[in-house]
């Protein structure tokens, strides 16, 4: 299931996007789904810890960006963010694609925020081709393909939907 949602592109999202896209942003370098990426996360996934823990101070920015643009689609009544990370790729003549993978082993929802760059997000059988500011919500397995040129800088966030008891 992919579903391609509208972003509001708000001041606070414009305000995100530029600082991370600045050189001021703090990354950390690090290998997953068989690729190494540039990362900065602002909300620790629970499997970690047994919760999810704030790591940046840019966390509650990027909730309220994520917010935004969920009540913006009218997404969830109930929910709640497991992760979010921003991640970077850059282009490379050695694998192109990441290795297939699902973020946790429980349902669970992915949005995606693309800041720059092209390189495919393929969930399931379903490819999709971003341009900047899309965003999309999805489940399932999915994976990525590098950039052609420049850098993939992707928003990457999880969410719990919850039914009231």
């Amino acid at each position: 299931m992919l579903k391609v949602l509208e972003n509001p592109i708000t001041n606070n999202f414009l305000d995100l996007k530029n600082f991370i896209l600045s050189n001021d942003f703090i990354w950390r370098y690090d290998t997953s789904t068989g690729m190494p990426f540039y990362g900065h996360t602002f909300l620790e996934r629970p499997e970690e810890t047994g919760f999810s823990q704030p790591l940046s101070e840019l966390v509650n920015l990027n909730l309220t960006v994520l917010k935004e643009i969920i009540d913006f689609n009218k997404l969830f009544h109930r929910y709640f963010f497991l992760r979010s990370n921003v991640n970077c790729v850059h282009p490379d003549n050695d694998k192109q694609f990441s290795e297939p993978h699902i973020d946790h082993d429980f349902p669970h929802f992915n949005l995606l925020v693309y800041l720059s760059g092209d390189g495919e997000t393929i969930v399931e059988d379903e490819k999709y081709f971003p341009k900047e500011n899309d965003v999309i919500l999805f489940t399932g397995n999915h994976y990525m393909k590098r950039p052609s040129k420049g850098r993939r800088i992707i928003l990457i966030s999880t969410i719990f939907e919850y039914q009231k008891q």
